[in-house]
């Protein structure tokens, strides 16, 4: 068959006008494989489509849906924190394993996180899930075979086309059997140091900003002296979405609920202020080791001088929080906390 010169053109004129894959529109009808997040359970995955940023180099933009309802997300008139930063989470992990080619059966380490809520009223609840865009610019480390070895990113999150937080973190990369090592040395220096747990009795929900019971993750938090609170984190490994899968440690987003609960109980506790309506509005990782599923957990909080906000245009108390296990600090954090 002879095509003619016409229908050449117009077949060319057709495939000019196909947009290239970085400005095709990101799409929220179905999520992305849930091996590419490291999540078991499908409701877990809130990821929905990706594409490289059609105008800025090493940088993608990655859709997720926010969900209305949540076993985290308490509150009816705002999207929750840590789901937040979970997004965040999934969208770094996500990016290695598509648009940098890291091996599914890597194991990834948060190496720090920092984010900051730049408008409040851009995280409030509508009556419909919330169409989200985290846009990552990416600056990967490569070992001399060219495999990259960590991620550090920078970028921001928008819900429903409004900027809401601005983000940096970075996450390491290491093959199971660099992984198995590193914890077995680990494990070695704990010999005689772990041990089963007692079961210890969980605070108030009211008294630490939750509602339900069993996203409480500290004891009752107790005055440690001057502006101080503890208390022992509780790592309940049936939470089905805090340990969505079985892990040989204490996950870092159950640390950060942690933090989030002392946090919010001590500013509350020194400021006589209602728990359930404070919230975390920005927040500073440092994960230094793992955490031990059979070590006790200490965390203090230490809550400094109310500042103003004038981005926000609003009072916020910094909140440092340490994580301790056997006399070593495992990760710090610090949060401001806004009424």
């Amino acid at each position: 068959m002879t095509i003619s010169a016409s229908q050449r053109e117009a077949d060319a004129a057709a495939s000019a006008n196909v947009p290239s894959p970085a400005h095709q529109p990101l799409r929220y009808e179905a999520t992305v494989p849930r091996a590419l997040v490291h999540r078991a359970a499908v409701a877990e995955v809130f990821l929905t489509d990706s594409r490289p940023s059609p105008t800025l180099p090493d940088t993608f933009e990655i859709a997720a849906q926010l969900p209305r309802a949540h076993i985290m997300g308490e509150s009816a008139t705002a999207h929750d924190f840590l789901l937040l930063v979970e997004v965040i989470r999934q969208s770094g992990v996500y990016i290695a394993h598509k648009y940098e080619d890291v091996p599914l059966d890597t194991s990834f380490i948060f190496r720090g996180l920092r984010t900051w809520l730049s408008d409040l009223s851009a995280i409030r609840t509508g009556d419909r899930p919330a169409e989200a865009v985290v846009t990552l610019t990416c600056v990967p480390q490569r070992k001399r075979n060219g495999r990259v070895q960590a991620l550090d990113f920078h970028g921001t999150a928008a819900v429903n086309g409004r900027i809401a937080l601005q983000i940096e973190g970075g996450l390491a990369f290491f093959s199971k059997s660099v992984y198995q090592a590193m914890r077995s040395r680990q494990r070695a220096k704990l010999e005689g140091q772990t041990g089963t747990l007692p079961s210890h009795l969980r605070a108030d929900p009211q008294t630490v900003g939750r509602r339900n019971p069993m996203n409480v993750v500290i004891t009752k938090p107790l005055l440690a002296g001057g502006s101080a609170l503890s208390a022992t984190v509780i790592a309940d490994e049936s939470h089905p979405h805090l340990f969505d899968h079985r892990l040989d440690h204490i996950p870092g987003n159950l640390l950060l609920e942690g933090a989030r609960q002392l946090a919010t109980a001590s500013v509350a506790t020194l400021h006589s202020i209602a728990a359930d309506g404070l919230q975390v509005i920005s927040l500073d990782t440092d994960f230094r080791e793992f955490a031990e599923l059979d070590l006790p957990t200490r965390a203090v909080a230490t809550v400094e001088q109310f500042r103003q906000d004038e981005a926000l245009g609003t009072l916020v108390v910094p909140v440092v929080v340490e994580v301790t296990q056997a006399e070593r600090t495992v990760a710090s954090f610090r949060l401001e906390v806004a009424q």
